[in-house]
């Protein structure tokens, strides 16, 4: 799967884009139920997401571009 660039809602404290609260994804907006696992690698923060549809999402925010990916699509 390709990565794409997707718009991310998310909630903002003692720092940017700290936690994901909704995503759009082709035109469709998917909220967060819950994140199940977070990390930091190469630059980037990742998140594994689930929505209320029970799907799995991998997503990534990358500061220094500021901009969001969808990295995988857990089916």
């Amino acid at each position: 799967m390709e990565r794409l660039i997707i718009q991310v809602e998310c909630y903002s404290n003692y720092k940017y884009a700290q936690k994901p609260i909704a995503f759009t994804l082709q035109g469709k907006k998917y909220e967060i139920r819950r994140i199940l696992k977070q990390w930091r690698e190469a630059a980037r923060d990742f998140f594994v997401v689930e929505t209320p549809e029970q799907r799995q999402y991998t997503i990534s925010y990358a500061e220094e571009s500021d901009s969001w990916r969808l990295e995988k699509i857990k089916e």
